[in-house]
């Protein structure tokens, strides 16, 4: 019988007797109590019975308050998959909300020191036996994992393949140190274990240094709205994290949509403070915004990223994001001055053969098809996001990634759906290369189908003499800008190129600061005016972008916050346009 089974009704005058301490089998078990060095004197058997008439009470309920939790297939009794112990079975736990807070609950118990980063699917294997838990959410206080929320004792809609793994870091404390911690791993960080109020994390990047910004607020995480995000913010929640310095301030969810309550807007740091809660914002809760307006940041314990100038031949009008395949750190860099944000060498996407988008406006556009066994089949959106967006963009040669899409958002696939629960890190090479369930393994429709918006193909590869230039492609770059039908250059109905062709932006939100960054991106003098409902003439083709808000200080205006793109309630009498001072 194991140690936290229910007792037979002649344990109690055993247990008189006992020394309390740990039995020879716990330790295997994973179970820690407290140890006394020593056994404590004899009681007199009258005041034993008394004592221990509340504890026969206490033990009637069977359900166990302290669950005994073990962590198999890994390399020590610290690290492996987790299993739990209930009714008289071991049984694993789900991945569904699993996070690092959950982790690190689970690591106190088990008197492992504080957890690591959550590690991918499978890591340790899959288990056997029940699903016994589902769903967890912890606040990071518990003393067990019994303490934290689920659904209940066996209630789960999961597979083994979604089997929880933990890693803990026993050579650390249990208890969170209040300064930073150096380790061999990583640059020295700022450990936060479980959910303080005004706790940052940062989600959807390629590791814990980049993402989107959440904060935890009465014990619930949310996102940031970008109104008014800047570096100076980002710079505080990288500090916060331990992350080291901003590289770059993200909007327009550049790591995905958030999900729950936006919590903070308009926020405003002046980027000495200490933690992203105590700069200035509208309050909690208060804000105008949709989670396709999510802040995020990319922190500089990523790597040490270099600055390439760009031919001007090259010139672009916006930014663009570049990665190698090996790379561990991505960048975005909006300025005024064309230049490439690289951690090392930009190694431009060749065309695999394997990987095709269709459905789309172009090539570069579309519902993600990729070639096994001789046969094209779809990919199914379970997990699918802008890390496994980009893989596919780099893989189809269409250079970087502008959006992941979902839902059969291009249009039915026909024939085998070929990957399911596609996990990309973003720096893979080919879209197989990511964590999947297999080949043809998967529990989707073709009403799932994945897909991807990129930026186009990339840069035409020109040898002159011995030396290797990359220069355009002839037609225009995606997100370039144009203003038609005004009386000069500066002047006109706001039109952007994208998936080969070119579309307008619609009037709603369109106001003045919006007209100033344009102006200033085409070269222009001051905005004079944001016309709408379509003043120099109803265009054709796509609406590409709708609610435009820029705070009026953005280098180009795909930095602004805008709906996803194609995303929009309106017609061509709703046309954007602007009158810029001719420069």
């Amino acid at each position: 019988m194991g140690p936290l089974e229910r007792p037979s009704t002649g344990w109690m005058h055993k247990e008189a007797e006992m020394q309390i301490g740990p039995q020879p089998d716990e330790k295997s078990q994973g179970w820690r109590p407290r140890d006394r060095s020593t056994a404590p004197p004899p009681l007199p058997p009258a005041l034993s019975f008394f004592l221990l008439l509340p504890l026969a009470s206490a033990l009637q309920p069977t359900s166990l308050p302290f669950p005994e939790l073990r962590l198999v297939g890994g390399p020590s009794r610290c690290r492996g998959r987790l299993e739990v112990l209930h009714g008289g079975s071991w049984g694993s736990v789900c991945d569904d909300d699993w996070d690092v807070v959950d982790a690190n609950v689970v690591c106190r118990q088990l008197g492992c020191g504080l957890a690591l980063p959550v590690p991918r699917p499978l890591a340790f294997g899959q288990g056997r036996g029940p699903i016994l838990l589902d769903n967890v959410e912890c606040r990071g206080q518990e003393a067990a994992l019994s303490e934290c929320g689920s659904r209940g004792w066996g209630v789960h809609n999961c597979f083994h393949y979604e089997d929880v793994a933990v890693l803990c870091d026993e050579f650390l404390p249990t208890q969170p140190p209040t300064k930073k911690v150096s380790t061999s791993r990583a640059p020295p960080t700022t450990l936060q274990n479980g959910k303080g109020e005004g706790s940052v994390r940062l989600v959807g990047g390629a590791g814990p240094c980049q993402g989107r910004v959440e904060i935890l607020h009465g014990g619930l995480w949310g996102t940031v709205c970008d109104d008014d995000w800047g570096l100076p913010d980002a710079t505080v929640v990288c500090r916060q994290l331990g992350c080291g310095a901003a590289l770059a301030a993200t909007t327009n969810a550049f790591f995905g949509y958030g999900t729950g309550h936006i919590l903070l807007d308009n926020v405003h740091c002046e980027g000495g403070e200490l933690r992203l809660a105590a700069c200035l914002s509208l309050g909690w809760g208060v804000h105008n915004c949709g989670h396709h307006e999510d802040a995020g940041a990319l922190c500089a314990v990523l790597g040490h990223p270099t600055l390439t100038a760009l031919t001007p031949s090259a010139t672009r009008e916006d930014w663009a994001w570049h990665t190698e395949p090996e790379a561990t750190g991505v960048g975005a860099l909006p300025s005024r001055k064309p230049a490439l944000f690289t951690t090392a060498a930009w190694a431009a996407g060749k065309k695999s053969g394997r990987l095709r988008l269709v459905g789309g406006p172009g090539p570069c556009r579309g519902r993600v098809e990729v070639l096994y066994a001789g046969g094209w089949g779809t990919v199914c959106d379970d997990d699918w996001d802008f890390a496994d967006a980009r893989v596919a963009c780099r893989e189809a040669g269409c250079g970087p990634a502008l959006g992941a899409t979902g839902l059969g958002h291009f249009g039915y696939g026909r024939g085998p759906v070929l990957l399911d629960n596609v996990g990309c890190a973003g720096t893979e090479a080919r879209l197989s290369d990511c964590f999947h369930l297999g080949w043809g393994q998967h529990n989707c429709g073709h009403h799932e189908d994945a897909g991807a918006l990129c930026s186009g193909p990339d840069e035409l590869v020109q040898k002159d003499g011995s030396e290797t230039t990359r220069v355009p492609t002839p037609r225009p770059r995606d997100g370039h800008l144009r203003l038609a039908n005004g009386a000069h250059r500066c002047e006109g109905r706001v039109e952007l190129f994208l998936g080969q062709r070119w579309g307008t932006v619609c009037d709603d939100a369109w106001d003045l600061r919006a007209a100033g960054v344009l102006c200033r991106q085409l070269g222009c003098g001051q905005a004079l005016a944001a016309p709408g409902e379509a003043h120099f003439g109803p265009g054709s083709g796509p609406i590409l972008l709708d609610n435009v808000k820029c705070r009026g200080d953005e280098s180009a205006l795909l930095l602004c916050s805008h709906i996803r793109w194609d995303a929009h309630n309106c017609d061509h009498s709703e046309d954007a346009s602007v009158l810029c001072r001719p420069s």
